[in-house]
């Protein structure tokens, strides 16, 4: 298997350049052929991407969070190159859904572990207690030993994403969390800006026209997904299937610092889909309008602003995921 290695090395808390080299050195034993690659800029990993297709490759594995995942799935759609991922990134949520082995951000040890990563890092030479090296090697055994399945992507504007799209309020929050927050904090960073922004972010009339139908609703905050699990903590999409062809869509109504703290209970409990001040519904297209205009990221990243048409794009994307995916992710919903 010839394969790419694109490495973000500023993603995430703790640098692992030298962990990565024992990654390739694992793959090199396992009959892989692996290139090595680091980026230096936003969205070059895209362009790495497609040079590394170019080139002949056939599995283009992404070292970074969401963000760097996002951009190397951006040059593999609609390829025959297989995307992998090594989760070294502030919140992992591709990998946490997909089961690949990665730190989760809320668990109190994940702080530790990247302490001690981050101390190796320091020291030039490995650490018995390095938590974070076993986390990540078992990542590079998925690769060699895991599945590869066609998946659905979102689009937006020409840019496609795996997780979601967010309109509004979560994507205010995302514009307003800076690098250095993110590095200090890690997903916390995106909890605090949630708490600060529910108590003066306001509802929107909002138009959501979806397939053949038309909501309007006033709202701080729409969701689009393609998976089921948020900000590697909740399932706000908890219906969604990664091959079904479609988005599901999920749209909190109310405001105020209450409303957004029952809303948080009720996707923790996940008890969500059934508060009347919750609509859910799977499409193929939705068009998003707004009385006034609204922030929308991609993947955690700041990219546009309403009016946006978001569309499903069906088997695109060819991922490697583990031999037993967690839940139902895979195959059509009755």
């Amino acid at each position: 298997m010839q394969a790419e290695i694109i490495y973000n090395p500023l993603g995430g808390k703790v640098a692992v350049r030298h962990v990565l080299d024992n990654v390739v050195d694992f793959l090199s034993r396992s009959g892989w052929s692996v290139d090595l690659r680091e980026t230096t800029k936003p969205l070059e990993a895209t362009s790495l991407a497609r040079n590394a297709v170019a080139n002949g490759a056939g599995v283009v594995i992404a070292a970074g969070g969401d963000g760097t995942v996002n951009e190397v799935a951006n040059g593999l759609v609609h390829t025959e190159a297989a995307l992998g991922v090594l989760p070294v990134g502030t919140t992992n949520t591709w990998a946490l859904q997909m089961g690949i082995p990665a730190l989760n951000p809320i668990l109190p040890g994940t702080q530790t572990a990247k302490l001690v990563a981050g101390l190796e890092e320091l020291l030039a030479r490995p650490l018995p207690a390095n938590y974070y090296r076993k986390v990540l090697m078992d990542a590079a055994r998925v690769l060699v030993e895991g599945q590869t399945l066609a998946i659905d992507v979102g689009e937006l504007s020409g840019r496609y994403f795996l997780i979601s799209a967010g309109i509004g309020m979560e994507a205010a929050i995302v514009e307003s969390i800076s690098q250095r927050e993110k590095k200090a904090l890690g997903s916390w960073a995106y909890v605090l800006g949630a708490i600060e922004s529910a108590y003066k972010y306001t509802g929107t009339e909002v138009r959501l026209t979806m397939d053949d139908r038309t909501l309007d609703i006033s709202t701080p905050l729409v969701v689009v997904t393609n998976i089921q699990l948020y900000g590697g903590m909740v399932a706000i999409g908890a219906r969604a299937r990664v091959n079904d062809g479609k988005l599901d869509v999920c749209v909190f109504k109310g405001e105020g610092f209450f409303t957004f703290v029952n809303h948080a209970m009720k996707v923790l409990s996940h008890r969500h889909l059934k508060d009347p001040k919750v609509e859910y519904h799977q499409c193929r297209q939705v068009l998003v309008e707004s009385s006034r205009q609204l922030p929308v990221h991609v993947d955690a990243e700041p990219y546009a602003a309403t009016p946006v048409a978001i569309n499903a794009v069906p088997s695109s994307l060819r991922v490697i995921v583990p031999k037993n995916v967690p839940g139902n992710l895979f195959g059509i919903e009755d």
